[in-house]
């Protein structure tokens, strides 16, 4: 059965942003690269359509899957 953990974490009055939704992203994406997850499962930890969640992957640039573009292409 899975587990759940809390974890605290203090964040300066100052930052702007939805501090749980950044939390979600950022740990989905840990474990995304570290081949823990796949693509799929880490765009539902990180509360995201799948398309949304390769978009981010791609502006932070990421690639989401081990493909070049031209093999994507064909």
């Amino acid at each position: 059965m899975p587990r759940e953990v809390v974890v605290k974490v203090k964040v300066p009055s100052h930052y702007v942003g939805d501090v749980e939704k950044d939390v979600r992203l950022a740990y989905a994406i840990d474990l995304f690269l570290r081949g823990v997850v796949s693509v799929e499962r880490a765009a539902e930890l990180a509360g995201m359509s799948l398309y949304d969640f390769l978009v981010e992957l791609h502006r932070r640039g990421i690639p989401a899957y081990p493909y070049s573009a031209k093999e994507l292409r064909e």
